[in-house]
């Protein structure tokens, strides 16, 4: 499979359960901030506001998903300070949230997460 080049082919690729997770965290991510800034990193979904665009992406408080057949694995700083609130789910050693898609989503505590997620580390 080649990789895709805007979101769009991004979503045409997931399978029928990895479309609802996307839809149900993109929908999170977006009501957290409407204003935020969605396109593709590395090849997956990475969301951004754009004051902080000067930064690298590397750096830049954001937040990327990469999905896989049975789960989605979520980049985001502020997973670490979330740990004990999150234990339905996976917290990788590298502090990488890890949903599988037949777990129900903490909106509440996702949509703080995302929050803390898109401001700068030394703000929290």
């Amino acid at each position: 499979m080649s990789k895709p080049t805007n979101l769009n082919e991004y979503y045409n690729n997931l399978n029928e359960l990895g479309k609802v997770m996307y839809n149900q965290i993109r929908s999170l991510i977006c009501q957290e901030n409407p204003n935020v800034c969605e396109t593709l990193f590395v090849s997956n979904p990475y969301y951004y506001l754009k004051q902080y665009e000067e930064i690298k992406p590397h750096y830049r408080p954001s937040i990327m998903l990469v999905f896989y057949k049975d789960h989605v694995n979520i980049f985001a700083h502020a997973v670490k300070g979330y740990k004990s609130r999150l234990e339905i789910y996976k917290v990788t050693d590298k502090e990488t949230l890890q949903i599988s898609y037949d777990k129900p989503l903490l909106n509440g505590i996702l949509i703080e997460l995302f929050e803390k997620s898109m401001q700068p580390q030394e703000a929290n």
